[in-house]
């Protein structure tokens, strides 16, 4: 039998089930260069079950799904590419257990870090959370695909942060993993034993299945933190200081910052917008500020401990001084050109989004977000400057935000470009830059990690073998292959 509106009113009931024009072009694009495509069907799932019985109706009737939480992925993940039937699983937004003693939590995927947050910190917990993270972004939809918590310079917060999961497989089963597998209590206190298979299925776009729950680690929330900044002229002056602090294990939070991130995030004219992309606004305080503040600020975030957390602070603080007296840099508790910076980014490590305000520039960014290695990165930043140049892009109006990995094995790397959708000619050039500039990251040996849109081809054209195995895995999987069809996991 053929797919009808009806069917799915039998799953979801009439108030659930949404075919207008208005409800379907609202998930036809997004503020990517990813073509857009209306669905056919939009339907909110409040359960397993009804999860469960749309992934058997769509296997019956050979009809695409697309799995949505919230709508805050910035790169087509969530497009329909085929068509099909949205599944949007805002309405599963449930805090299902916050264990204070073993130290996690279990959300369902509408749970976002706005709502988590508040109640972890009521409690005296916290949650790890990605830098620019949207408030109402989706915590488990984040963690799957991979997007870096500002803790990931720390080999033991930067890794392992999911415990357990529990999915819906493209035959419409129930899948757990970790602890959950054998029917013990999620997060227990046993740690993500038998759990490195859930692996699996981050990065994988709703491609593998569809997670209903997840497990977290979340942990103590120290008052006792200060924060430091060094400055630089140039990005290739950071690569040996922030080389030095790492292998010294210095610090928890640690992130650079270029010129036009900061002064975007410091903005009192701009808001972070309710939805993106946003109209393009102008703001007298980000211009000011561009002028005025250094071109590449490091900050590094010192937390106590549960016992003794000023004697913690102190001797950290003493080895930082001792990294930047023999490097002869300054290390700072302000900055001169912003008051109360120190209270402003120590913020921003609890409750990110300030910087999301970067979209009030020319109303959409996007990102060039890949990995590469500490002393490649000013070469990755000469590569982009390039492709500006040669499109007639002004590299001041280029925001970077790099993040160490794994005390500094690696680098996390977001630079962004912006552009008015509205405007054709500006949005074609923009649109140039960063294909071009994709590419010639690439061939410069950048990782592309979350290879969304465009970039999918790009990698998987570069990686036959190891496309063609994703291939196999996503057929054993999903034979019918309706969950989000023309996407690949990672």
């Amino acid at each position: 039998m053929p797919l009808t509106k009806q069917r799915l009113v039998d799953i979801f009931g009439e108030k659930k089930v949404f075919d207008d024009g208005k409800t379907l072009q609202e998930y036809a694009q997004d503020q990517s260069f990813s073509p857009g495509r209306k669905p056919d069907f939009v339907v909110f799932a409040e359960c397993v079950e009804e999860i469960q019985q749309v992934v058997r109706l769509a296997n019956e009737t050979l009809t695409p799904l697309i799995p949505y939480s919230s709508g805050l992925n910035f790169h087509g993940a969530a497009l329909p590419d085929h068509g099909g039937v949205i599944v949007n699983l805002t309405r599963m937004n449930k805090i299902l257990q916050i264990d204070e003693e073993n130290w996690s939590v279990v959300v369902e995927p509408g749970v976002t870090f706005e709502q988590l947050q508040g109640e972890l910190m009521k409690k005296g917990f916290y949650i790890m959370v990605p830098f620019g993270v949207a408030p109402k972004r989706s915590v488990l939809t984040s963690y799957l695909e991979r997007d870096p918590v500002m803790a990931a310079p720390s080999f033991e917060w930067g890794n392992f942060l999911i415990m357990d999961t529990e999915l819906v497989l493209p035959d419409g089963e129930v899948f757990k993993t970790g602890i959950w597998s054998t029917g013990g209590k999620a997060g227990g206190p046993m740690g993500p034993i038998r759990n490195v298979l859930f692996r699996l299925w981050t990065g994988a776009q709703g491609t593998l299945g569809i997670m209903t729950k997840m497990a977290i680690k979340i942990s103590p929330f120290i008052k006792e933190r200060k924060i430091y900044f060094i400055t630089f002229d140039e990005l290739s002056a950071a690569i040996e200081p922030i080389r030095k602090i790492q292998r010294r294990e210095i610090g928890m939070e640690c992130f650079l910052l270029n010129q036009f991130n900061l002064a975007a995030l410091l903005s009192e004219d701009w808001e972070i917008p309710e939805s993106f992309p946003t109209c393009p606004k102008s703001s007298e305080s980000f211009e000011r500020l561009r002028t005025l503040l250094p071109p590449w600020v490091l900050c590094i975030c010192i937390n106590g401990s549960l016992r003794h957390p000023k004697e913690k602070i102190a001797y950290e603080e003493e080895a930082l001084r001792e990294v930047c007296d023999n490097l002869n840099l300054e290390l700072m508790e302000s900055l001169s050109q912003v008051s109360s910076l120190d209270n402003i980014l120590l913020n921003e490590t609890i409750y990110p989004g300030r910087i999301l305000k970067k979209f009030n520039y020319r109303g959409s960014v996007h990102d060039l977000t890949f990995k590469s290695s500490l002393k490649c990165i000013d070469d990755m930043e000469a590569v982009i400057k390039n492709v500006c140049d040669a499109f007639d892009y002004g590299t001041s109006s280029i925001g970077a935000y790099l993040l160490p990995l794994e005390r500094g094995r690696a680098m996390h790397c977001v630079f962004d470009l912006h552009c008015d959708l509205g405007d054709v000619k500006e949005t074609r050039n923009v649109k140039s830059v960063w294909l071009k500039a994709s590419e010639d990251l690439i061939n410069r040996g950048a990782y592309f990690d979350q290879p969304y849109g465009a970039w999918a081809e790009m990698v998987y054209q570069r990686a036959g073998h190891y496309t063609t195995k994703l291939r196999e895995i996503k057929r054993e999987l999903d034979p019918n292959g309706i969950l989000n069809p023309g996407k690949l996991c990672f």
